[in-house]
């Protein structure tokens, strides 16, 4: 990884405590395009606007889950990242039972059983 890249990678671990590996392989590979996302992920989600920064980390925990309820691991960094915020357990489990009628019981189950771990690994720390 060359000096952009490693500079890159050590923000986004310093902003969100975690970088998904694909976004390693970017830093390492595309800098540039890591750069660019970053900047209008960090514009949008840096906005003072009226949605509180928890809710929109919960956004992104749902969308993960309607498109990849496998995607555990994702969903469950966006939902530690929530209550580090601010969102309560109970914030986070309504999120996800309100998406039930649309979106079907299987993202709900995905929102639950990454719910439950990060509850259970905050309860055990």
């Amino acid at each position: 990884m060359d000096k952009i890249g490693r500079k890159k990678y050590e923000e986004m671990l310093s902003k969100r405590g975690f970088v998904f590996p694909s976004f390693e392989l970017l830093c390492d590979m595309d800098p540039e395009l890591i750069e660019r996302y970053e900047n209008l992920k960090d514009y949008i989600m840096g906005k003072e606007n009226e949605m509180p920064e928890k809710l929109r980390e919960l956004f992104i925990s749902i969308a993960i889950a309607v498109r990849n309820p496998s995607a555990h691991s994702q969903i469950k960094l966006h939902l530690q990242r929530a209550i580090k915020l601010g969102a309560t357990y109970q914030e986070c489990l309504e999120a996800f039972e309100s998406i039930l009628a649309p979106c079907g019981m299987m993202v709900l189950i995905a929102g639950c059983e990454a719910l439950k771990e990060v509850i259970d690994e905050e309860k055990n720390s």
